[in-house]
């Protein structure tokens, strides 16, 4: 084996990354050898079985606690297998109550595996943490260490590293998507150079994209590999693999950093590679070294991404293009529709969730056209901007050919909120796209920020109120605190947007402290009781707003919930029951 590529722990018990699997295909097809291995959905089975939530159990009553604590930690040992089963029944994304119910197991098992940690670091299906290993990279390396503060020390010792070394890959890549994984992932990293110390380690991912200012600086002794990948990875990868295994002279590595002095530098050109998505294989993505049947869902929604960057790529707040290092791109409707076609083949599953950050309306009505055409009988979602091209007849097309869940960014109600955000989005039409889209049957999923620096407290009740009076045309909603992220037109210039940016007391974060000088905005600190206040009142019209099946990962139950049997249409002013 040339490379075998990981995604570490915590992420999605629901999904593997898709981008471990774009990798495996392309990698392959240019002639390596290459399996994947989602660590992550090992390590929660692991960590949420009965036998290991029953010692965390013993360790919490042996300590003392509650009967609160003890009577959850008796329903988290006995119900968790119920719970993961329960959520791969076939109907269960029709459910609600059933999801909800198992969601609660499997989060109440979340906090008893972080009462058993007794305040040395926090666990659950969707998160990793220990406290002050962000702080800086002594603390970093502190954390990475220490089997008291980390228990993936243990687990990668006891059941990861033997079977890593028994297959013996001449190269190892680790992917990080989430947050959740960089302590994880930097643990397995650490520990596989003291294993095997010839074998030359690469890693890169989404979550390093999103902080690559910082990346520069990350420390050897915190993270001692060959390289690190930032932006796309496929011919940056290709051609490491070629350099370090069979003595390719490169001129240059775009979008490749390797070990300097003080951190790590560029290879050489920092920033290029932009893959052309239709070099891709068919398919694209490849679901070979992957145990479906492992994940906690009643079909696999196949990741399959379609596009990359963002078309708009105007939204000041927003780093999805700066991420994406390009310009918006997309894969033709022709090796689209051959990748579905062979997926549903190779799976069994017509479930596709596209993972991307935007696909245009006329690109979306030309892939819906060319399903069709081909026969394909599958079911999908996407996310995508609340774009006047989501004229009624593309949203019709798109309902025929499978279009299941639309999940919108709409961020606000407000023209002058969006328009200071530079959203394309405006309300009245905005209504009708989502008329449109409950009329055929697509459910919608509306995202929303409360507290941009400007946004007054009227204007964010104004989102309420569109959220209270469209209720019976949007299905799931999500509201999220403004953060200043890195790579955000706010963040390259805060003044402009009468912010003024804090010292970052932390590494690898990604979001920046700021204070917001606007007359009229609302503070930081306010946000979570504003924002808990709004949830409290839409909970009334939204009976799943705050449920960790929605809320999750990416929300990553909410296109299941949509699938199955299609949705009745269901006319604006009729009772959504």
């Amino acid at each position: 084996m040339d490379l075998l590529i990981l995604s570490p722990p915590v992420a999605n018990f629901g999904q593997a990354s898709s981008g471990i699997s774009v990798l495996t295909a392309f990698l392959r097809e240019r002639g390596w050898s290459v399996r994947q291995w989602d660590l992550a959905i090992d390590a929660f089975h692991h960590f949420h079985a009965p036998e290991h939530l029953a010692r965390c159990r013993a360790a919490v009553e042996e300590r003392g606690c509650d009967e609160r604590v003890s009577a959850l930690a008796a329903r988290a040992v006995d119900r968790i297998d119920w719970a993961k089963n329960a959520l791969r029944v076939p109907g269960v994304e029709r459910d609600h109550g059933a999801m909800r119910e198992a969601f609660e197991t499997v989060s109440e098992a979340g906090v008893l595996l972080t009462a058993a940690a007794f305040g040395r670091y926090e666990h659950s299906f969707r998160h990793f943490s220990v406290d002050g290993a962000f702080r800086d990279f002594d603390g970093m390396l502190a954390a990475l260490s220490d089997p008291e503060r980390n228990p993936y020390v243990d687990y990668f010792r006891e059941h990861v590293l033997g079977r890593i070394e028994a297959e013996g890959p001449r190269a190892i890549g680790v992917s990080l998507t989430y947050f959740s994984q960089v302590i994880p992932g930097f643990t397995l990293l650490r520990m596989l150079r003291e294993r095997l110390p010839n074998t030359p380690l690469i890693m890169g991912g989404a979550y390093l994209t999103a902080v690559e200012d910082d990346v520069p600086r990350i420390r050897q002794d915190v993270v001692p590999v060959d390289a690190i990948v930032l932006h796309d990875g496929e011919e940056a990868l290709d051609r490491w693999l070629g350099e370090v295994l069979e003595g390719r002279s490169v001129a240059r590595l775009s979008n490749v950093l390797v070990p300097a002095p003080r951190g790590f530098a560029p290879a050489g050109s920092e920033r290029g590679g932009r893959v052309d998505l239709d070099t891709l294989p068919v398919p694209m993505w490849t679901p070979d070294g992957l145990e479906l049947d492992r994940y906690l869902v009643p079909r696999y929604p196949i990741p399959l991404p379609l596009s990359r960057g963002c078309y708009w790529g105007k939204c000041n707040y927003c780093n999805i293009s700066a991420q994406a290092s390009s310009t918006y791109r997309t894969r033709s409707v022709e090796l689209a529709v051959q990748d579905m076609r062979a997926l549903v083949e190779q799976t069994g599953s017509n479930w596709f969730d596209f993972p991307v950050d935007s696909l245009r309306p006329k690109e979306l009505a030309a892939l819906a056209s060319g399903i069709l055409e081909a026969g394909l009988v599958v079911e999908w979602g996407a996310e995508v901007l609340l774009d006047a091209g989501f004229k009624d007849d593309v949203l019709e097309l798109m309902a025929r050919s499978g279009c299941r869940c639309l999940r919108f960014g709409m961020e606000s109600a407000s023209r002058r909120v969006l328009d200071a955000m530079n959203k394309p989005n405006r309300p009245a039409e905005s209504e009708r796209i989502l008329t449109t889209c409950k009329r055929e049957g697509i459910q919608t999923a509306v995202m929303c920020i409360a507290g941009y620096p400007s946004e007054t407290q009227g204007e964010l009740w104004e989102t309420f109120d569109y959220l209270v009076d469209h209720r019976d045309v949007i299905d799931f909603v999500t509201i999220h605190q403004y953060s200043l992220v890195p790579g955000s037109a706010m963040a390259a210039d805060p003044a402009a947007h009468g912010l003024v940016r804090l010292p970052q007391e932390a590494v690898l974060w990604s979001s920046m402290p700021f204070m917001n000088t606007n007359a009229v905005g609302m503070r930081p600190e306010d946000l979570p009781r504003v924002i808990a206040a709004m949830r409290e009142g839409l909970k009334e019209h939204y009976a799943d707003i705050d449920e960790m099946w929605t809320v999750a990962i990416g929300g990553w139950m909410t296109f299941p919930a949509c699938c199955g049997e299609r949705q009745a249409p269901n006319p604006r002013g009729a009772d959504p029951g």
